[in-house]
């Protein structure tokens, strides 16, 4: 099989094309600007695999400079993300991922024999809907999208997934859509809950941890469960034109209880402080509904030991 990952070289791509590099029938390119990770020392070692091969551009005009059309699958992971980096640059991230997919989507339609182009929206779409308590909870894929009139800057990300969402089914291709939910895991970046709260709590000059949007509820999905599930629902041929929530199928924990379990992880007497308090407007809950996406995998999902695995890896990296 011939694979194109876009973001290849971000979190869920490069675990992905981990995961797709040990069968070495496979071959997998990975395009990337490293805009995220200019070093992205810690990555790099996949690039040893005779069956991995790196193209260091910009998704945009990907017509132009990769000149290949037998790809049997293509993921779409490439995105500017990240609450702050949105935030900061609404117009950029509405533009720049709009139209990143839309030039994925003309070469992928140029494909000889693809079986199926997989797009990567966000749990994000659900966030006005929620608010508005118009929805079930946990939330199913079946849902309409809600825009918020306000024009926050934040919503420039959901909206360009919602557009995106569109496109893919425009196009007329094969496609499955995924809508991942806090998806975490060793290297995966800095600016989440998990990595911030790990390094608030091993901070020597600090006796007292201020948890920030406490009673928030989240639930986190490890990265090893997310990839079975994304492998196992891209490869069947009845999700041709489906949505699915990509996520852990267990119940919520609110942040204060997170900052909790990684406090009794790291062995900490640190007092934690509660605060509701954030100037980032934030999802007050977020659960998926899995019931569809769990009939693709019987893999269990343990969030006690990825929170575990991640918080030592994390303990690790901070202190050396």
């Amino acid at each position: 099989m011939k694979y194109l990952i876009t973001g290849g070289a971000g979190f869920i791509g490069h675990k992905l094309a981990e995961k797709l590099s040990k069968k070495k029938k496979n071959k997998i390119y990975l395009i990337d600007n490293f805009s995220k990770d200019k070093k992205n020392d810690s990555k790099m070692k996949i690039l040893k695999k005779k069956n991995v091969i790196l193209i260091k551009k910009n998704l945009n005009n990907i017509s132009n400079y990769l000149k290949l059309y037998d790809f049997d699958y293509i993921y779409h992971f490439a995105a500017i993300l990240g609450v702050q980096k949105v935030i900061h640059n609404p117009f950029k991230t509405l533009k720049e991922n709009i139209l990143s997919t839309i030039d994925l989507l003309e070469f992928s339609l140029k494909q000889k024999k693809l079986k199926k182009i997989c797009f990567t929206s966000t749990s994000e779409v659900y966030s006005y809907t929620l608010k508005k308590k118009l929805t079930k909870y946990p939330t199913p894929e079946n849902v309409d999208f809600l825009i918020s009139k306000d024009f926050d800057p934040r919503s420039s990300y959901l909206l360009s997934k919602v557009v995106g969402e569109y496109f893919m089914n425009y196009s007329k291709l094969n496609h499955v859509i995924f809508r991942p939910h806090n998806i975490f895991g060793a290297k995966m970046g800095f600016a989440h809950v998990i990595p911030q709260l790990t390094k608030k709590i091993l901070s020597l000059n600090k006796t007292k941890i201020i948890v920030q949007n406490s009673n928030h509820k989240r639930t986190f999905c490890h990265i090893d469960f997310a990839i079975e599930l994304i492998l196992k629902i891209s490869h069947n041929k009845n999700t041709s034109k489906k949505i699915f929530n990509i996520g852990s199928p267990e119940k919520e924990i609110t942040i204060i209880n997170l900052a909790k379990k990684i406090k009794k992880i790291l062995n900490s007497k640190k007092q934690l402080v509660v605060s509701n308090q954030y100037k980032v407007n934030s999802p007050q809950k977020r659960r998926p509904l899995m019931t569809k996406s769990l009939g693709y995998t019987k893999l269990k999902h343990n969030f006690e030991n990825g929170l575990k695995d991640t918080v030592l890896w994390y303990k690790n990296y901070y202190l050396n």
